[in-house]
């Protein structure tokens, strides 16, 4: 009985390591998030098949049923985009709708089978993910320290190549910080802090405007349970901003383009889209296929930088259907279970996702989603002991 259970906890560790250094490598998209993934389902077939308790799957698939028919749907919509335009597709555009499938459906689907064999907590979820974001933030605090001058201008990055990853990446931290405050004043208001300083000096204003907009929410829903301390906390966390305004003329002068509404050629990259759109509304035009459209000034640019115009020109309005059916799927668990405390994390992705990112090819973001959606439903998966 005893190597009973030391063998199942050891295959428990196992997984919750694969686990781990799945999340851990999420805002790298590196080697490590490759083979972390492939770990967890070769670990799951080899789970699945050892046990053979195949109810576990219909179990699960029951309770998502409505969730599942919005993904199919999705993968429906995409399918269908690229058989009506062979001729302008990519090399990947294909493989692109396998690997959607693979991150973040099957994904959810191994995150529901192993958290019904109580393998890891929903604990353990919120400590990887913000060991995560903050291990991120440290790749930060070095490029700070050996090129403080970031500071004044380029922006921080840590070690992405892209201080908008690098944005979305500690915004989701900054959020994920604030629902800890509850609990944990002094290490969420420390977190805040953290992740605010590296989220402004990113100077990736959607992931401002999203984390306002999230914090916006977190407040609303919660101002009756604050206490004199927590509104100590919050003076002395606006003033850690001010001092940094006016500390920086670099975040003054992002802040002033911000409220100038200064797009950074945005609203032309809307616009172009929008012209394309119109020619192919009902199916779009299929995945990958952004640098055969034939707009020469959309080549500039990696995606239209809006979630909704995305979905439009690659899936159509057949593909804006499934799309705002499986978000309302989601909208709709939230309030039915009253979850509210994720109301912040989904005004998060809402809000970002309509000036960065997309909603086909963002591993980061569509990998962290597919985390919280697991999260919302993880109530309905009971354990099997």
């Amino acid at each position: 009985m005893g190597k009973f259970l030391n063998f199942e906890m050891n295959e428990q560790l196992l997984f919750k390591s694969f686990l781990f250094l799945w999340i851990m490598s999420i805002p790298f998209k590196n080697i490590i998030f490759q083979a972390s993934s492939i770990l967890m389902v070769v670990y799951f077939v080899f789970h699945l098949f050892k046990t053979k308790i195949f109810i576990v799957l219909k179990d699960n698939f029951n309770k998502t049923r409505f969730l599942f028919i919005g993904f199919v749907l999705i993968i429906f919509s995409m399918l269908l985009g690229n058989i009506s335009n062979l001729e302008i597709l990519d090399k990947k555009s294909w493989s692109l709708i396998f690997m959607f499938i693979y991150r973040y459906g099957l994904m959810f689907i191994i995150l529901a089978y192993f958290y019904k064999f109580d393998y890891f907590s929903k604990k353990d979820i919120v400590l990887f993910c913000v060991l995560s974001f903050f291990f991120l933030g440290l790749t930060g605090v070095y490029q700070v320290i050996t090129y403080p001058q970031v500071v004044l201008g380029e922006g921080i990055v840590g070690t992405l190549d892209n201080r908008n990853a690098f944005g979305l990446s500690i915004g989701m931290g900054f959020v994920l910080s604030l629902l800890l405050i509850k609990d944990r004043k002094i290490l969420g208001f420390l977190l805040i802090s953290f992740f605010a300083f590296f989220m402004i000096f990113s100077f990736c204003r959607s992931s401002w405007v999203a984390s306002f907009s999230a914090a916006f929410v977190f407040f609303s829903l919660n101002y009756k349970d604050f206490r004199l301390k927590h509104l100590g906390y919050l003076f002395i966390f606006l003033g850690f901003l001010l001092l940094l305004y006016f500390s920086f003329d670099s975040f003054q002068t992002r802040f002033a383009q911000l409220l100038e509404g200064n797009s950074s050629n945005r609203t032309m990259i809307w616009q172009h889209t929008l012209v394309l759109v119109q020619k192919s509304l009902l199916v779009g035009y299929g995945m990958d296929s952004w640098k055969n459209l034939g707009d020469e000034f959309l080549l500039q640019y990696p995606d239209p930088h809006n979630m909704v115009l995305e979905i439009l020109i690659k899936t159509g309005i057949i593909g804006l259907i499934t799309c705002f059916f499986t978000i309302a799927v989601v909208l709709f668990k939230i309030f039915k279970t009253k979850n509210y405390i994720l109301l912040p994390i989904a005004t998060y992705f809402l809000i970002i996702t309509q000036f960065d990112f997309g909603a086909f090819g963002s591993k980061e973001l569509l990998s962290f989603l597919t985390i919280f959606v697991f999260y919302l439903y993880s109530d309905t998966f009971k354990f099997v002991k």
